[in-house]
This record gives C-alpha cells, sequence and structure tokens, in this order.
C-alpha cells in the first residue's frame, strides 16, 4: 500500500511541474520578445511629420553676460581678501595708537600735581581719547570678522 501511495504522489507531482515547466516557457519567451523599435537615422528621413516651435518663445538672449570663469573669481577674491587684509591692519594700528596714547594720558594724570588742569583737561583728554579707543575697537571687530560668501 506504501508503495502504491508513492507513486501517486509522484505521479502527481509530475503532472503539476510539467504545468509549472510550461508556464514558465512562456513567460520567458514573452520577456525576449522586444516591443521597442530603434529609431535610426533612415527612419528619420522617411517620417513625413514637421519640426514646428510654439508660438511666443523667444530665442535665448544673446546679451548675457557670461559666468566669469575661475581665474577671473580667484582675482576678485584675492582682491578682496587683500583690501580685507588692510583694513584690518589699519584698525590694528589705529587701535595701538589710541591704546598707547590713553597710557601716556593716564601716567600723566597721575604725575600731575596740579589738581584743577589734572580734573578738567586730563580728564576730558582721556575720554575723548578712550571713545575713540571704543570707536576703533568696535571697527577692529568688524574688520576681523570673515566676509560673507
Amino acid at each position: 500500500m506504501r508503495l502504491f501511495l508513492l507513486a501517486f504522489v509522484i505521479a502527481a507531482l509530475q503532472s503539476d511541474t510539467t504545468a509549472l515547466v510550461e508556464a514558465s516557457k512562456d513567460a520567458k519567451a514573452k520577456r525576449k520578445a522586444s516591443t521597442t523599435k530603434v529609431i535610426t537615422n533612415s527612419d528619420v528621413k522617411k517620417s513625413k511629420g514637421k519640426v514646428s516651435q510654439k508660438p511666443g518663445t523667444a530665442p535665448p538672449a544673446t546679451d548675457a553676460k557670461p559666468e566669469p570663469t575661475s581665474l577671473e573669481k580667484q582675482a576678485t577674491e584675492r582682491a578682496a581678501r587683500q583690501l580685507a587684509e588692510a583694513r584690518l591692519a589699519a584698525a590694528q594700528k589705529r587701535v595701538a595708537e589710541l591704546e598707547r596714547e590713553l597710557a601716556t594720558i593716564e601716567v600723566s594724570y597721575y604725575e600731575t600735581n596740579d589738581l584743577d588742569y589734572r580734573d578738567k583737561v586730563l580728564t576730558k583728554r582721556f575720554a575723548d581719547v578712550k571713545a575713540r579707543l571704543d570707536e576703533a575697537s568696535a571697527e577692529l571687530k568688524a574688520a576681523a570678522l570673515p566676509p560673507h560668501s
């Protein structure tokens, strides 16, 4: 009985596999069949179609400014960098001079024995130089910031 059952299962499997094999062969044949056509120059020449342009489309402007080359970009960046460095150096020099002047006024303030001169003249000069130093320091900070690209 086992033998009979085994033969029946094998026969059933063989019938199912043949259907499966046939289905896969059909699918493969369908995949290989190409539905696209390659267009060649001779096909284009034989074509009866006409090239048309939509109304209202203008040709591209010829007076457009060309994009700068990399050398021109580099030259402008270099000039901007040199200008920024010169501005930074001038600001540093001005701050150093004002700090020196401020230190000189402070020393002369303590060396002067005339209280009236010290309170009226030197204090006013100190305040003026201190205000200029604050402005120069702000300018130095602005010059030290990297330029925005």
